[in-house]
């Protein structure tokens, strides 16, 4: 009689070290659910900002148009293309030559920006597919995670 009743309470032991078990992993993985919607959401609210930084530090870091160069004796005018900003006077001061530089830089930067949206709108569409499996994870964690405490909710009241 000694080691079945042994064995049974080896048994029964066991069933509670499972079920203990099975509890605390519950509680980990909602815990981990919650700590992850918290950083989820300190992240969307920090993107708007950090994307404004990033716009202002590539603004800063945009060379300055080789036409400041081409034109060294007219400083205003290199500042005023920076600016984007040249006046009829300005441009009736100049050469056709110089005005022939003016023309082939801005071809040149129009090139070179359609290039740059173009590897940006491609960024953005890997971002969004990225967010959308992300978005897609989410909500089967979610339907697991509610299965899991129905299921758990039920194995409850029926011991």
């Amino acid at each position: 009689l000694l080691p079945q009743s042994k064995q049974s309470s080896s048994y029964s032991d066991r069933d509670t070290t499972e079920e203990e078990s099975e509890s605390l992993d519950d509680m980990d993985f909602l815990s981990r659910q919650k700590k992850l919607q918290a950083e989820a959401k300190m992240a969307l609210a920090m993107a708007k900002p950090m994307a404004k930084m990033q716009v202002e530090v590539e603004k800063q870091n945009r060379k300055k148009s080789p036409v400041a160069d081409l034109l060294p004796h007219m400083p205003h005018i290199s500042e005023c293309l920076m600016k984007r900003s040249l006046k009829p006077t300005d441009l009736r001061d100049m050469t056709i030559g110089q005005l022939q530089v003016i023309v082939n830089d801005l071809h040149s930067q129009i090139e070179s920006l359609n290039e740059e949206l173009v590897q940006l709108l491609l960024i953005r569409d890997e971002l969004h597919t990225e967010q959308d499996a992300m978005l897609v994870d989410i909500e089967d964690l979610t339907r697991h995670a509610e299965s899991q405490q129905k299921h758990l909710a039920e194995k409850m009241p029926a011991k």
